[in-house]
């Protein structure tokens, strides 16, 4: 493996996954200040708002990448920090709606392919290291200079 040299695909790869943990700490910090609110909204209130804490980390991981990779840029912080892109398989932005509906797939099939260790598997296998949701989509990634 010294001889290794990355091709440009393993690179979108490796910046892809630093993005995706970057945009999970941004979630995360996030979640932590959203709970802290609540702790304290609890405390004036008597628990009152108790139960709804359990609907926080959806409702931020979610609204994150929905309104992030919703933009018109259609890129998250992770994303622009490490400079990859979302394109068409055309090399064409995708439009709001195409976003939007990428983002459908991604938070259907994602979790079903963690689950199934489908989603951790199949980039590392195909040249492209595309993940499913990029197939069933058509998209891929780019990096930017």
């Amino acid at each position: 493996m010294k001889n290794y040299k990355l091709t440009y695909y393993d690179q979108i790869l490796i910046n892809r996954i630093k993005a995706c943990i970057l945009d999970l700490l941004i979630c995360l910090s996030l979640i932590t200040i959203t709970v802290i609110i609540f702790k304290i909204i609890n405390f004036f209130t008597l628990n009152l708002f108790n139960v709804a804490i359990l609907f926080i980390i959806p409702v931020v991981i979610v609204s994150y990448y929905s309104f992030s990779i919703g933009n018109e840029n259609g890129s998250t912080f992770g994303m622009k920090i490490f400079k990859i892109g979302l394109v068409n398989n055309k090399n064409k932005k995708l439009n709001t709606k195409e976003l939007l509906i990428y983002n459908f797939l991604f938070f259907i099939v994602t979790p079903i392919g963690l689950v199934l260790l489908i989603s951790l598997i199949i980039p590392l296998v195909n040249d492209e290291r595309k993940c499913i949701h990029d197939y069933i989509f058509k998209t891929k990634f780019n990096l930017l200079s």
